[in-house]
């Protein structure tokens, strides 16, 4: 029996299959192609509420974009549910921006949390994305310092205790409507 071969994927061969399925959303992490499902609605809530706290404090500051692919390497292009990024003329409309451009990258996590945490949060480290936020059932979880395929702090945030984020004109009192 021949050996089986497996192909790793690169960002341009994913971004030519997702221009011949648009509806599909695909998310490639080290070479190997995911397709999201929907998000829910508790999750797509959180992620307005999280628009609705941000978007006044980082306004000149950053711009943000929402469940949009982020460059980590030619094997790995996530769609993260929230980016905060420097601001750029161009708004990225030239390329997707790159782990050195985000400020701030949130994931809601309600029922990926575990995915989140073995999947991503590694890759997101080793690419040096400085500040990584999981909104999960239980508390905000925050993650700076990329430190390798870790991150050397870390730390829970629980309702109703404030956040400030590594952009400092930026704070957040953590109050979903969960």
């Amino acid at each position: 029996m021949a050996p089986m071969v497996r192909h790793r994927f690169r960002v341009e061969e994913v971004l030519a299959l997702a221009s011949l399925h648009p509806e599909a959303r695909l998310e490639l992490l080290d070479g190997e192609v995911y397709e999201m499902t929907p998000p829910s609605s508790q999750h797509a809530g959180l992620l307005d509420w999280l628009l609705h706290a941000l978007a006044p404090k980082v306004q000149g500051l950053a711009q943000i974009r929402v469940q949009s692919p982020l460059y980590l390497s030619p094997h790995s292009l996530p769609l993260p549910d929230l980016l905060l990024l420097r601001p750029r003329e161009d708004f990225y409309t030239q390329d997707h921006p790159r782990p050195k451009d985000v400020l701030l990258l949130v994931e809601v996590s309600l029922s990926t949390e575990a995915w989140d945490r073995e999947k991503k949060l590694p890759l997101y480290a080793e690419a040096g994305v400085p500040e990584v936020w999981l909104l999960t059932h239980k508390a905000l979880q925050v993650f700076r310092r990329p430190e390798g395929r870790v991150y050397g702090e870390s730390f829970a945030v629980a309702r109703g205790e404030r956040v400030a984020l590594l952009l400092p004109q930026a704070e957040l009192l953590y109050h979903p409507p969960l």
